[in-house]
């Protein structure tokens, strides 16, 4: 039957023939998987594409040909690839561009379904997430259609639909940086910060006086109508903004600054206004808070002893810019508290990406506490309750999936938010979520029957053939939430170590460590039954997650020695350094650094029994030569862990596997940053057109949003401060000098574990160890080359002027100071020196040029820089026995002469009571030596 109804769509066919074929077509597969399948296979959907191509096509007809190819998108993963192979997806794109609502519409409904399938995509399929996300969001003219229908006022449901779908779309595929920053540039996302205005304006919660101050700023215009009560999602459109800005510094200014929520969430401090005009824009790290501002009054009034109870201690001395919030953040506030169900969940989110890029008052911290954390573990602890009578459309999946990966971003590095988490019962919640990940057997699809064997393809186009059979919705949702459950309960673990023990307490480590596996099983070890669904084994995401779950846990002595160890960690983890993914590389290194130390069981275990099957040495000193910055940086830090208190011979074969010379390399060169320079050098003129093409394309219209170029001077300041943000964020100069600099810190501290203390019976055997080691690495890398090496990263460095900028001449320099945590590597490795035998402080007394560059550290801000000098100046002046007593005396002189006891005396009176105590011991040795 099919086969005769595809004969009537040709172009050539009468439009009531072509209607009714249509028709008869959509009446024959709605609700039928076996007939959608057998049409693709007899090449339905090349006809239906030739409608969308056709410009002269009869409206109906086109909508019902985007009707059908949304059927067909609706049923399932394995349906993507042939929707993908006949170009009926860019058609679907192409679509949007159409002035007729009800077909744009229809378009947006194909693609939201093909984001379904692509959502339940296997592991490792082509056809995924990540292949949507690129063919809508690197595609110009989509992303400014996007942002034409988000612009578009709220009138009728068919366009309140349009905005539901295009949000969502954003909300559940936007993750790269690139598209992110796609989306700032083509206006979506002030279409989308305009939408979340027009619902502050129907809840009446506009800022007072906010119609004077936006008339006078130039930005009435841009206060939106009131939103309509049954036109657009408020969860999708916080869910959208949230995708879009999180983990970044500019993106959240840029929702901040945009027009619509400047002028409804003004800053009303006048006084400031005047004083200070940049001041009414809302600060990074902002620091002027008064006791009530105006948004402050839809919130609960918190006493100062509850904030107290909360906040750690504060320096007494305040920046003396001051800098207002915006107050979006306490009406965000507001919403998590009133709101329930995704809208809640989706505030919290826009409420932790402006928080953690430093927008709100750090007094927020007790605020958060007190009424975002509990409300957040009150809408997972619901959720949870029923967990196998959830189904997909229930608003219960979307906070179970990303309500613990919120909770992590929010509680990551902050000890105070951890406290209030734990207060709340959030890892006994997060321990059920995982465990239920594994319990829970997820029931297998039941094949549909069919009275006819199914047909082969008549065709032999990939238009005609199916693709890979997608995920069981529970699998893929399952995938999701042990995901985010590892990276929260990661979270909880990393500061404190009765978390961790409550963590292992709930009997979570088996299935942190299965999470580990790449292999199939996971019930079964876990003592369950088999699972159809389990062949699948984890995805690259869980293996990631799990492994910085395991990294916060192997922090705690304890844990790593019992709980870990029981569990066989070390066994998944090396596996893992091989595995073919870099970024699982990369997580699997991290993990394995505390898994190396000396006080860890597993160190032993993994050298002996990897001896013969590649060798952890081997495998990590490769990876210390990898091209990937976080890879080489990771394998450094292991092998640092490695050699600390670690036999001669384990010494000597880390440095032998990880060579000399490219030891050399990694603390002495800038790699990233000559690498980058070479780069930009090859390309300088590829960059200068591509900035001159960005110049043009920047100046293309998108939605109707006037530029700063007027006399309006709060839009003014607006675009000035974004350009600063945009510059710092897409700096690849500075990225590549914090690459460096970290590398180059790594580098170091394995050199001071190289020649520190090792295993011995006696301190004279240690003494001896850490004599011959110091002589080994004089020999393999040449003595006055090491302490020239020493010397350069004591000095102020001159770094590359790039050339290929707009606004830039090509001739500037830029001036580097010795970082703090460089200088403190470099004297460490220092003091190890002195404390061996007399011959090797005479050897760190010889280099004068080197001591003078210590010298003037004596007055450094920091105050581990200070600590370090008072150790080395003990250990340059302490006396072995009575044959030390001459050239102790002399060692005394020349140090004087340098200027080191009046540098001793003034840390005397150092603020620090450390760098006081040490610095007298350090004192009585330089005078009486």
């Amino acid at each position: 039957m099919a086969v005769d109804i595809l004969s009537n769509l040709a172009p050539h066919v009468d439009v009531a023939v072509r209607l009714d074929a249509l028709r008869a077509l959509k009446n024959d597969i709605v609700g039928h998987p076996q007939r959608k399948q057998e049409c693709v296979l007899n090449g339905a959907l090349k006809p239906l594409v030739a409608i969308l191509d056709e410009r002269s096509s009869d409206y109906r007809i086109k909508l019902s040909a985007l009707q059908l190819l949304a059927s067909f998108a609706s049923a399932g993963s394995a349906f993507v690839y042939p929707i993908h192979k006949s170009g009926a997806l860019a058609a679907a794109v192409d679509c949007l561009k159409d002035e007729r609502p009800q077909i744009v519409l229809a378009a947006l409904r194909v693609i939201r379904d093909v984001a379904d399938g692509c959502t339940l995509a296997p592991p490792f399929c082509a056809f995924g997430e990540a292949f949507l996300a690129d063919i809508l969001f690197n595609n110009k003219a989509c992303l400014k259609s996007f942002a034409t229908i988000l612009a578009q006022p709220d009138s009728s449901r068919t366009i309140a639909a349009q905005v539901n779908i295009v949000s969502r779309l954003i909300s559940t595929l936007c993750r790269e940086k690139e598209h992110q920053n796609a989306l700032v540039k083509y206006k979506v996302l002030d279409a989308l910060a305009t939408k979340l205005a027009s619902f502050a304006v129907a809840e009446g919660q506009v800022i007072p006086c906010a119609e004077a101050i936006a008339t006078s700023e130039g930005l009435l215009d841009f206060i939106p109508p009131a939103a309509r009560p049954d036109g657009f999602r408020l969860s999708d459109i916080l869910g959208a903004i949230s995708a879009v800005i999180t983990d970044s510094a500019f993106r959240s200014a840029q929702l901040l600054y945009s027009h619509s929520i400047l002028a409804v969430f003004p800053n009303t401090d006048v006084d400031l206004s005047i004083s200070k005009p940049e001041a009414q824009l809302a600060g990074l790290r902002p620091t002027k808070q008064k006791e009530l501002e105006p948004m402050d009054l839809l919130l609960p009034y918190l006493p100062s002893q509850s904030r107290s109870q909360l906040l750690p201690a504060r320096a007494a001395t305040e920046q003396e810019d001051e800098e207002p919030e915006s107050p979006l953040i306490p009406w965000l506030i507001s919403m998590v508290r009133s709101r329930t169900g995704n809208e809640a969940l989706m505030a919290a989110s826009v409420l932790t990406s402006l928080f953690k890029c430093g927008f709100a008052y750090k007094s927020r911290e007790a605020t958060l506490g007190l009424l975002v954390v509990p409300k957040l573990l009150q809408l997972l602890s619901t959720a949870t309750e029923n967990l196998n009578q959830t189904y997909p459309e229930s608003c219960h999946w979307d906070i179970i999936e990303q309500g613990p990966t919120i909770l992590a971003r929010l509680v990551t590095d902050s000890d105070a938010l951890q406290k209030a988490a734990a207060d709340s019962n959030a890892i006994k919640i997060l321990a059920k979520l995982l465990k239920s990940t594994y319990d829970l057997q997820v029931p297998a699809p039941t094949p549909f029957w069919s009275p006819e064997d199914a047909q082969p393809s008549m065709s032999n186009a990939n238009d005609s053939r199916l693709g890979k059979t997608g995920l069981h919705p529970r699998v893929a949702h399952r995938v999701r939430v042990r995901i985010s459950t590892l990276k929260s309960l990661g979270a909880m673990a990393s500061f404190k170590e009765e978390y961790r023990e409550a963590i292992v307490a709930q009997d979570t480590v088996p299935y942190i460590v299965e999470s580990l596996n790449t292999t199939t099983g996971g019930r079964q070890r876990l003592g369950g039954e088999a699972d159809e669904n389990d062949q699948l084994g984890n995805p690259q995401q869980v293996i990631i997650a799990a492994c910085y779950a395991t990294r916060m846990l192997s922090r705690s002595v304890n844990i790593l020695r019992t709980a870990l160890v029981d569990n066989g960690v070390a066994t998944p983890i090396y596996n893992l350094l091989n595995w073919p993914i870099v970024d699982v590389q990369i997580a699997a290194t991290a993990a394995i650094c505390n898994l190396v130390t000396d006080f860890s069981p597993t160190r032993d275990t993994l050298i002996r029994e990897t001896a013969n099957n590649g060798s952890l040495i081997k495998t990590l000193c490769n990876h210390a030569r990898s091209q990937n910055a976080a890879l080489r940086l990771n394998a450094l830090w292991a092998l640092k862990h490695l050699v600390h208190m670690a036999s001669i011979d384990l010494k000597k074969t880390c440095l032998e596997e990880l060579q000399s010379g490219w030891l050399v390399q990694l603390i002495c060169d800038d790699t990233e940053d000559e690498a980058l320079f070479s780069s930009r050098s090859r390309d300088k003129q590829v960059s200068d057109d591509l900035d001159e093409e960005m110049e043009i394309e920047d100046e293309s219209p998108g939605p109707s949003f006037p530029k700063a170029t007027d006399s309006h001077r709060l839009r003014q300041l607006a675009e000035a401060r974004l350009a600063g943000l945009r510059e710092a964020e897409g700096n690849d100069v500075r990225k590549a000098r914090q690459d460096d600099l970290a590398i180059q810190e790594q580098g170091l501290g394995f050199i001071r574990n190289l020649i520190g203390s090792s295993h011995s019976s006696s301190n004279a055997d240690s003494t001896n160890d850490t004599a011959e080691m110091i002589d080994y690495l004089f020999n393999t890398l040449g003595q006055d080359r090491f302490f020239n090496i020493l010397a350069t990263k004591l000095r102020i460095k001159v770094l590359h002027a790039f050339s290929g900028r707009r606004g830039s001449s090509g001739n500037e320099t830029r001036v580097l100071y010795p970082q703090a945590r460089i200088i403190e590597a470099v004297i460490y490795i220092l003091v190890h020196m002195a404390a061996s035998i007399p011959r090797h402080r005479q050897l760190v007394i010889a280099q004068t040029e080197l001591l003078k560059l210590l010298a003037g550290l004596f007055n450094s801000r920091d105050r581990e820089v200070r600590v370090a000098l008072c150790h080395l100046l003990n250990n340059l002046t302490w006396q072995d026995d009575a044959n030390d007593a001459p050239a102790c005396s002399q060692r005394a002189i020349e140090l004087k002469k340098l200027g080191f006891l009046t540098k001793l005396e003034s840390l005397g009176h150092d603020e620090e009571l450390d760098v006081r105590e040490r610095a007298k011991s350090a004192l009585w040795q330089l005078k009486h030596g």
